[in-house]
């Protein structure tokens, strides 16, 4: 298998699928998928479907059936309300630029009509076409696309500790699990084979899901071992077992983020953050627990826009999922791949 595609399982090996043990999971299922050649373009364009996919919920075929939620919006998971997208709405202080907790919209430039038309966002100078190039990128080193490394398509340009860059949000083990979720489907959905969604699944879960990880190179691998727990919060998250919480400044303990906007809350607000829908919006939110309460779903017609693929693949836009009208721009765990 190709070295770009080891970098978070180097050890585990390879189960048993129908992709050659020395074709990576990017080069197989491009053509595959997409019927074209690997090239930057093509591979570059599966990697956006699969991000779009996670992000809006099924959108497009190819799609084998998988049912795809997305993380746009109010959920519940493992009887846990969640809502991820006012990360991505400037409704927290949870985006870290040049280490201090910051607002921002990654919804600035298309939101989801950009990423329904197959494109990240309308122009190249956006919070919203950063995040999204680089998570394209992130997880095209991760399935090892070997036509990556060009100006076309190149490699993750991100910064390469995942702790650094979301530690402000402090995400809990219902909003980290959620987002993998998505992503692990959002894979199946497309076609991959049984072993190829259990390797992602993996790599995401022993990777970013336990408290005080050691420090681990990860992607690029060029930059070291970096700190890589994203599952942060003291009250949920697992402690791993090879735990090294003296490696993280505080010992890995953070805060909730700050409440900047109630209104892009919802109605559900972050799960034990202690600030009331009632109180004010500039309000800190440290102290006691309480469990968020609020609508964990949401209700609507989906869109049915009728777009077609910037590229040569023919998508079909269907039935979407209804909370991509909201935005759909909320990327949890890769937020900060933005920087």
């Amino acid at each position: 298998m190709h070295s770009k595609a080891l970098y978070i399982l180097a050890t585990l090996g390879v189960a048993a699928a129908l992709r050659p043990n020395r074709t990576t999971i990017c080069d197989y299922y491009t053509p595959l998928i997409l019927g074209k050649d690997n090239t930057p373009a093509s591979q570059q364009e599966l990697m956006a479907l699969i991000t779009h996919t996670f992000i809006l919920g099924n959108y497009t075929t190819p799609n084998v059936g998988v049912k795809v939620d997305g993380i746009a919006g109010p959920k519940t998971y493992q009887n846990h309300d969640i809502n991820l997208l006012p990360y991505f709405t400037a409704a927290y202080n949870s985006t870290n630029r040049g280490g201090k907790a910051t607002a921002v919209n990654f919804l600035d430039d298309g939101g989801a009509a950009a990423l329904l038309a197959n494109k990240p966002s309308n122009t190249t100078n956006s919070n919203q076409y950063r995040l999204l190039t680089h998570v394209y990128q992130y997880f095209g080193d991760f399935y090892g696309c070997s036509q990556q490394g060009s100006n076309d398509f190149p490699h993750y340009q991100g910064v390469a500790s995942m702790w650094e860059v979301h530690k402000f949000m402090d995400p809990n083990l219902w909003e980290s699990g959620y987002f993998n979720e998505q992503i692990v489907l959002a894979g199946k959905s497309v076609g991959f084979e049984d072993a190829d969604v259990e390797y992602t699944r993996t790599g995401l879960d022993q990777t970013f899901t336990y408290r005080c990880i050691p420090p681990a190179a990860v992607i690029p691998p060029s930059a070291g071992p970096q700190l890589q727990t994203i599952c942060s919060d003291v009250n949920s998250c697992p402690l791993a077992a090879n735990a090294n919480c003296s490696a993280y400044p505080n010992g890995g303990v953070l805060q909730y983020p700050a409440i900047v906007n109630e209104t892009l809350l919802q109605g559900v607000p972050k799960e034990n953050d202690t600030i009331g829908l009632s109180s004010s919006a500039s309000a800190s939110g440290s102290g006691s627990s309480a469990t968020a309460s609020g609508s964990s779903t949401a209700s609507g017609s989906a869109a049915s826009p009728s777009a077609s693929s910037t590229g040569a693949a023919a998508y079909t836009f269907g039935t979407g999922n209804p909370l991509a009208v909201l935005g759909g721009m909320a990327a949890l765990l890769l937020t900060a791949l933005a920087l």
